[in-house]
Order: C-alpha cells, then structure tokens, then sequence
C-alpha cells in the first residue's frame, strides 16, 4: 500500500512542478494529466473559494508528504493485527481542498475498508486521484465506495468532521457506533515583536491561504502592548490572489460596513481587516489580535482554551508550537485535535 501512495505523491508533485513552469512530465503521468486539468477547471468553477493557487499549495503539501520513506517511518511506530477488518464511514468537510485525505490514508493503510461521503463543495479532487490510486492498485478498488446516502449503508465506526452544531447532530444519530468526531477550531499566532520580515510574510500564509476557511488557519494573534499590527497588514501582499475571489470580497466589504456603522475600531487594507478581541473564531475577511504583557499568564490562557485550538503558530513559545508558514503543511503524525485516527481504528 506504501508503494501505491508514493506513486500517488510523485504524480502530485509532478503537478506542482508542472503548474510551477516546469513543463516536463514523465510518461507515466501524461495519461492521467489532461483529465485532472479538466477536473481542476471544473473544480475551480464549481466552488469559488478553490482558487488555483490554493488547490497547487495542496497538492505540494501532499506531494512532499506521500513519500516512501516517510510513510514507512510513520506507519513502522503503530502494530496493526490480522483483526477482522472494519468499514469505516468517513463525513468529509469541504471547507478546504482535500481535507479528508488524511483520513482516508489513515483507513487505507490500516487495512480497512472506507465509506465516503463528499461534501458538494469538494467532491470532484479524492474520486479521480482514487482512479489513479486504483490504477497502480486495483485491489483497492473493494476497498473504497463513495456515496450519497449513508443511510443505506453498513459500516462499523465513523468519522466525522463539521462545525458544533452539526456535532450534535452527528453524535445523535451515530449514537450507536464508535466515532471519531471533530468539532470546530481555530489557530493562532503569538508574537513577540522580534519576528523578521520573512516570518510576518509566513504568518500572512498562515492567516490567508484557503482564503482563511480552515481550522489550521490562523484567526487570532496575540501581539504585545504597543505592537503595531501595520507591520503584519503590510506584508499580506504574499496572498493578494484571494481577491479575485467574490465570496471572499463581500465579506470583507460586509464586516467592513457593520464595523464602520457601528463605529467599532479597527485596521485595515484592501482585503482584510483587524479587530481587537477576546474570542478565538473570527469570521472570514476578520483576524481578530489581543495584546498581552505576561508571557506566563497568556501561556496558561492558551493552555485552558486549547479545545478551541489546532494549531499554535510561534517561535520558542510553546513546546508544540509550529513555525511561521507551516500551517498548511502538517506531518503525517499531525492528527487533527490531537486524536490519533489510526489509534481509533484499530482499538
């Protein structure tokens, strides 16, 4: 199953290096690549909030990860036994480009049998590289069914990704079945006014690819008394392409006509904007910033509402801390909430 997925991440990083102006593909790939650029045109159509840009930082961010070397590394740390085998129903987001892959590779490698349900935001991406999964691997063919109806279908555990509200819900009606649920979550940065140039641009990355709609962006920042948060705006020309996307535009020019009439203070560009405040889930466009004057107290803060958190953006912070940039680039070992999937599968 290794070699199937390290064929997947040549073809992945192919691609990027294809769309990176480099136009060389090997032969193996030049069968699969007309059809997956008449997918990429269709997904780009289809959902707005995929820009090009975003889906190429994806299939980078994959192509580096699905590597023999490091998949055996990963995999070598878990003893997976000759158990029956389980069929496990996967509810995928479509907040951003592939979210639910790593579910997927968690099931497949493990052995089991996978159920998925698409969102329509993102159902084109997993069905065709599955074509190209299949290809190098048709035994795998048995393993994996997408489908529109999970009330006609028979599985043994679940997984499940939506916001708190669709939570409750799924905790209801999968009542009867061991789940692995993902409620809502937000990163953050905290700075300490010593950041380089290159760092602030990294954060803009953090704070703005996907046009901000993942829970491993960056939606609030801490920043020390008298920091002045132009320093931060000025650097977010890195993830200007954003603009080009309307959904995205109305609401910025949303959240910029409530806060103007209601005379709320806050900072600005062309694009998005920053406002002081206590809560952690900012609205798309709005990167909300506290100041802090105690690097022990805001270190406790964080600590008691890291259920609200998925990532912590700093430098020599925190212990699980990840670099400036790095958000949307996790490991394999990066579980999200912290719950390791394959742990869940084959307990």
């Amino acid at each position: 199953m290794i070699k199937t997925f390290d064929k997947l991440g040549s073809f992945l990083r192919e691609v990027s290096k294809f769309y990176a102006h480099d136009k060389y593909l090997s032969k193996y790939y030049k069968k699969f690549f007309p059809s997956f650029q008449k997918v990429l045109k269709k997904v780009t159509i289809k959902n707005s909030w995929f820009r090009i840009e975003d889906l190429l930082i994806t299939f980078d961010q994959w192509g580096e990860t699905l590597k023999k070397e490091k998949l055996k590394c990963w995999m070598s740390k878990y003893y997976l036994t000759k158990k029956k085998y389980k069929k496990i129903l996967v509810i995928m987001p479509g907040n951003v480009p592939m979210v639910g892959f790593h579910d997927f590779l968690c099931i497949i490698l493990s052995g089991h049998k996978i159920i998925i349900k698409l969102s329509e935001e993102d159902n084109l991406l997993l069905p065709f590289l599955c074509k190209i999964i299949i290809h190098e691997n048709p035994i795998l063919k048995n393993k994996i069914k997408f489908t529109n109806n999970i009330f006609n279908e028979k599985f043994d555990y679940v997984i499940a990704t939506g916001n708190n509200n669709t939570a409750r819900y799924f905790e209801y009606f999968f009542r009867k079945n061991p789940i692995l649920l993902r409620k809502s979550r937000t990163s953050i940065a905290v700075l300490q006014g010593t950041e380089t140039e290159k760092e602030l641009i990294s954060l803009n990355r953090d704070m703005l690819t996907y046009s901000g709609r993942g829970c491993r962006n960056v939606g609030k920042i801490f920043i020390p008394h008298h920091y002045d948060v132009h320093l931060i705006l000025k650097k977010s020309f890195i993830s200007e392409y954003i603009t080009k996307n309307y959904k995205y535009i109305d609401n910025y020019k949303y959240y910029l006509s409530i806060y103007t009439m209601n005379k709320v203070s806050f900072q600005k560009n062309h694009f998005i904007l920053f406002k002081e405040e206590k809560n952690y889930h900012s609205p798309i466009s709005v990167v909300y910033y506290e100041f802090y004057d105690n690097f022990h107290k805001l270190k406790k803060i964080i600590l008691k509402n890291k259920n609200h958190i998925q990532c912590i953006v700093s430098k020599n912070f925190l212990e699980k801390e990840i670099l400036f940039g790095k958000t949307q680039y996790p490991k394999l070992e990066d579980y999200a909430d912290e719950i390791d999937t394959i742990q869940f599968l084959n307990r």
